[in-house]
This record gives structure tokens, sequence and C-alpha cells, in this order.
């Protein structure tokens, strides 16, 4: 089916203050995640169960991780606060960015046709940095329901990549980058969908552009993730 500036200043300190002391992680029960994977979406509002929470809606099992939303009078801060931003020690997870939002059909078949792989950096500039690309497997196409907000959004056609399953990191402050290489020049022909900052992507190789591309947080915890046969690698 289916990759954000801060929703509010309360926000923002929320997340600055994790990103700045691990050792404050644990003792901030509001940012804990909880244990049962559920990701409300923080760039749309509204609609079914289904598309409000990104597990379902992407079919992700693993604990989700994705930037806040914009910041609009229209939305408010959806359960657990503005974005899914933290995951436990021990935890695979999955990447989800602000979907590709067009005006119509025909420039959501140009992004798929033209998509070629997407590259996740994992702590970028750091000396556990590691990059994991992968093919068109990872896209994700719909359509925005009638009845979400924001309401100009209603009915678009979107394609998302969602990311394979990653092993779990060490307690602490993360990053995740995405690039995407497209074979030609695409756009929305409508402009920047909610929480990216361009309508285009060049041919070749180019960072995703998410608006608040911030680091993420894993919370030290004990938790136990269920045997599963079926994953794939690094997937």
């Amino acid at each position: 089916m289916n990759t954000a500036v801060l929703r509010s200043a309360k926000a923002g300190a929320i997340l600055t203050t994790l990103g700045l002391s691990v050792g404050l992680m644990a003792g901030v029960a509001e940012a804990r995640p909880p244990r049962t994977h559920q990701c409300i979406s923080p760039i749309f509002f509204g609609g079914s169960e289904q598309w409000r929470d990104l597990n379902q809606r992407y079919d992700v099992r693993e604990r989700i991780i994705g930037p806040p939303a914009p910041a609009t009078d229209d939305i408010p801060d959806p359960p657990g606060g503005p974005g899914c931003r933290t995951a436990l020690a021990g935890e695979r997870w999955v990447r989800a960015v602000p979907p590709w939002l067009t005006a119509t059909e025909t420039e959501r078949t140009a992004f798929l046709t033209n998509f070629k792989s997407a590259r996740y950096v994992i702590d970028a500039g750091t000396a556990k940095e590691r990059s994991i690309t992968v093919g068109p497997e990872v896209l994700q196409s719909g359509t925005v329901p009638g009845d979400v907000l924001p309401p100009e959004t209603r009915d678009l056609p979107y394609v998302v990549p969602v990311s394979p399953v990653f092993h779990p990191l060490r307690p602490g402050t993360h990053t995740s980058t995405l690039f995407v290489t497209m074979d030609e020049r695409v756009c929305t022909g409508r402009g920047p969908a909610p929480g990216l900052s361009a309508d285009c992507l060049e041919a070749g190789e180019s960072e995703y552009p998410i608006i608040d591309n911030g680091p993420f947080i894993v919370l030290p915890g004990h938790y136990q993730p269920a045997p599963d046969t079926t994953a794939m690698g690094e997937r």
C-alpha cells in the first residue's frame, strides 16, 4: 500500500531531551513505546483504524520508526505523541517515511516505473554506520481515504517505500536516512506531500526529502521477540 516538522514546541522539547540523555530514557514513562506494536499515523489523521495504524496499513508486525508529523491546526497529536520515534532494546524495527502523494495516477505510475532502489543508512557518520539497499519490492501504494486530514490529500494516489525488517539496535540515539535511486526525474504534480520538503526526485540517487529526519531512541528494556523463521537477512 502505501517517510515532517515537529508538531509543537512541547514535542520538540521531549525529543531534544531524549536525544541528549540516554540515562534519562528509562525514567521518561510517557516516551516508552508500548510492547504491543502500534504506530498511529504521524502524517494523517482520521479514516479507518487500518488507515490510522501504520502497522495495519503496511502489514508490519515489528516496531515502526517514523518522523513526527507537520505542525498544522487541522491535525491533532495522535495517541502516544507526535511520531513513532522510540523502540525497545531487542526489538527488530521497520522504517516508515511520509508517502509520495501524486495529483493523478499518471504521476504515481511514473514513480513506480522509474524507481530503481532504496538505500537505508543507519547511524550515518558513526563507527557503526551501515547501509542496506533494496529494490522495488519495498514499495507499497494505494489511495488516501476520503475522510482524512488534511482534507486536500483526500482521494489522492500515493506510493511509499516501507523498509525491510532491521536487526535490533543498542540502547541510545540512532539515525536512519533514506536515499532513493530513480531512472528519470519524477514529480508529484501537486506540490510536496505532508512531511516532505520537495515535490520532485532527480534522476540518480538522492535523499528522500523528509522535512524532519531527526534521531530516534532505543530504550533499555527486556523485550523478547517471538521466534520468526521468515525473516530475510537484514530485512
